[in-house]
């Protein structure tokens, strides 16, 4: 039936290739590939300092009270606390259909409430919401050939760490086990 078909109409059937080439051709040139697509997951951190507490204060004072004034916000399914010396983390997990924005709009007026009871060495909290976009993509090892590492170090942060920032789509360049150097005055 199509063979006969085709025999009978061949201009249409050249047409209908020629538009199957062209949607093909302006399909292939909209694509763009991403490695890591954007996703919205229900997470969301609240991050407290508090210097000079241990643990066990950080606990009882700040991510007590935390955890009591999330818990009134809707769609939260878990709640998980971390207490460290001179900091508090709280992971909230919400449902799939919340929507993360009003959900940290929700949360701000939680601790804007929460924060008015607090003790005076507690710091301002801060609301994170988790976004695979804010891992790294790349994590690179610098050294220079014949110079010691604190030469290298110097290097990197006046010279290679402010060019990689200034390149366009890159967010921000961390450096880590860089060597500063110390003058120690012993009196």
């Amino acid at each position: 039936m199509l063979s006969s078909y085709s025999v009978k109409k061949p201009y249409t059937v050249i047409v209908a290739v020629i538009l199957v080439i062209i949607l093909g051709v302006v399909s292939f040139m909209n694509i763009h590939t991403d490695l890591l697509p954007s996703i919205n997951l229900p997470y969301s951190v609240v991050i407290t300092s508090y210097q000079g507490a241990s643990p066990e204060e950080v606990e009882l004072i700040v991510t007590k009270s935390i955890e009591q004034g999330m818990a009134s916000i809707s769609n939260i399914k878990n709640i998980q606390s971390i207490s460290r010396e001179n900091m508090s983390i709280v992971i909230l997990e919400f449902t799939e259909s919340t929507n993360m924005d009003s959900a940290i709009i929700e949360m701000r007026e939680s601790l804007d409430m929460i924060n008015g009871y607090m003790p005076d060495g507690v710091g301002t909290s801060t609301i994170m919401k988790i976004n695979p976009d804010m891992m790294p993509i790349m994590v690179v090892s610098a050294a220079m050939e014949g110079q010691d590492i604190s030469e290298s170090s110097s290097f990197l942060e006046t010279k290679i760490i402010p060019e990689l920032e200034s390149v366009e789509g890159i967010a921000s360049v961390d450096a880590s086990g860089v060597v500063e150097n110390e003058i120690h005055v012993l009196i």
